[in-house]
């Protein structure tokens, strides 16, 4: 209907209007004994619709401002404010103590000077403290996403082997699998994919590394074979890309980050069938209420997106959970017409005349006028055009 086009016109200006937030703040950790820092960008939906939660973005490093607000920044250029999100930012001043954990092997320990080891203490932070100190204090949906590059995905694979139902998607960008010898591939090679209780996305990408650390493309190869077994024994979805022939380090970042959350978008948001699996998950929980209007507009937010069928999908989903609203009909109808199946666009025109006449003491006369004569004026055109 013309009503949902502009009522998805009206939220987008409504939104430019506020403007996203990022809070500093220092949390006390007991397991440290100290002050940490974390930084918190929550959008402009969060000031607009208080009612509403949001899916939180937990991004490593963010020390190095640059990593934390690649993140945030990408991400709205990506979902275009239709999946806004929390963007959390863990500041680590001791990068390579917190994200490594204890060396089975001396030379490793030598090697980085004793700078290791706390990588089950900082994992103990984020599980214990900061993660529910975010919950507490921010309104929050239960999908939380992680983003680390270098070392920090290192440790993020290694929070994924130790305790994988931390995060539910891992963007792990050039991450080290050949520390202390592949420590990180043995704990891959011994992880029970039993242990998931549910669907973990995984994308993992890296850049030519240079000639100083010839030893992770061996490591990286294992670990690469022993994800792709893992996603085939399901619960895991693994998507890898290789950019070392354009890449070095450091410019991987950007990249990573722009297609490890694209794919993950595509993948939990972006495709109907993944996305009203969750939203469903969300309703019977009761963590979120939807309203006919909502999935309505996510509806049309994925025709807007050139994505058809999955507008159908959505549709014909919320028309099972609100089979009274009429509204719904008429989209259902209107996106049959867009497809080119006259048959089921004048189906669902025809259910939504017989609702508008059963419905009728629900509107002002002139309302009935108008709302009998567009649907009549499209019955019309659509018989006309057989």
């Amino acid at each position: 209907m013309k009503r949902t086009i502009l009522l998805f016109c009206a939220s987008i200006f409504a939104s430019l209007s506020y403007s996203q937030r990022i809070d500093s703040i220092k949390i006390h950790s007991e397991i440290f004994g100290i002050e940490r820092k974390v930084l918190v960008y929550t959008p402009r939906d969060y000031d607009l619709s208080l009612n509403s939660k949001f899916e939180v973005i937990y991004v490593f490093d963010a020390q190095a401002r640059q990593y934390f607000d690649c993140v945030q920044s990408t991400l709205a250029f990506l979902n275009n404010f239709q999946f806004p999100m929390i963007v959390v930012g863990i500041v680590s001043n001791e990068r390579n103590k917190d994200f490594l954990p204890k060396n089975d092997y001396p030379e490793t320990f030598k090697h980085y000077n004793g700078y290791l080891g706390n990588a089950d203490k900082f994992l103990k932070f984020i599980s214990d403290e900061l993660i529910p100190y975010i919950d507490s204090n921010y309104r929050t949906l239960p999908k939380r996403i992680a983003v680390a590059h270098s070392n920090g995905a290192t440790f993020l694979m290694y929070t994924f082997t130790q305790n994988p139902d931390i995060f539910d998607a891992y963007i792990a960008i050039s991450p080290n699998w050949a520390y202390d010898n592949d420590q990180p591939v043995r704990r891959l090679e011994k992880f029970d994919n039993t242990r998931i209780q549910s669907v973990k996305y995984i994308y993992m990408c890296n850049a030519s590394e240079g000639d100083s650390w010839k030893e992770w493309v061996p490591a990286r190869k294992k670990a690469i074979d022993l994800l792709n077994k893992l996603k085939n024994r399901h619960k895991i979805v693994f998507d890898n890309q290789d950019f070392s022939s354009t890449e070095n380090h450091i410019t991987v970042y950007p990249v990573g980050v722009f297609n490890g959350l694209k794919k993950f978008l595509d993948y939990q948001y972006f495709d109907a069938d993944n996305l009203i699996s969750y939203y469903s998950d969300l309703n019977t929980r009761k963590i979120i209420t939807f309203t006919p209007d909502q999935l309505n507009q996510v509806a049309y937010d994925f025709y807007f997106n050139g994505r058809l069928d999955g507008a159908i999908r959505i549709l014909l989903w919320a028309n099972q959970l609100f089979p009274e609203n009429l509204n719904l009909y008429d989209s259902i109808g209107e996106m049959y017409e867009h497809k080119n199946d006259k048959a089921e666009a004048l189906k669902y025109y025809m259910i939504f005349n017989k609702k508008l006449e059963q419905k009728r003491n629900l509107f002002t006369e002139e309302e009935y006028k108008n709302l009998k004569k567009a649907s009549e004026d499209r019955i019309k055109n659509l018989e006309s055009n057989k």
